[in-house]
């Protein structure tokens, strides 16, 4: 019960202190002109910081894949990197999917909400 009971303060810790990187980094991409960007280095980082993998091959415990890869990596070698590696690049994959989409569709609802007129300052 104990083991569980730091397994969640753990996630917790790690989701609170991902959430104030998050915040600040959501600050210094805040880019006024190039908002795919800005969307798209989001996305990744947001992927990048929620997507969990499993810390053994056995076990049901879960960890940051960012973490457990580079983990593998120092401990097993190159070899196990692909283990966490795969589900860690799909999440990105997935994430700038779904940003571009999202990019395209209020892109194109911001020209729909456009007038088409101009309205002219003369006097008549």
């Amino acid at each position: 019960m104990e083991v569980e009971a730091n397994y969640w303060l753990i996630w917790i810790i790690y989701l609170v202190a991902g959430a104030i990187f998050y915040w600040g980094f959501w600050l210094v991409t805040d880019f006024n002109k190039a908002k795919w960007t800005s969307y798209s280095l989001r996305a990744a980082a947001a992927a990048v910081i929620l997507t969990p993998w499993y810390a053994n091959i056995q076990g049901e415990t879960m960890a940051p894949a960012l973490m457990v890869m580079i983990l593998d990596l120092i401990t097993n070698g190159r070899e196990a990197v692909a283990r966490s590696a795969v589900p860690l690049v799909l999440a990105i994959i997935v994430a700038e999917i779904a940003v571009t989409t999202f990019y395209f569709i209020q892109k194109n609802r911001a020209k729909v909400a456009r007038p088409k007129f101009k309205i002219s300052n003369q006097n008549n």
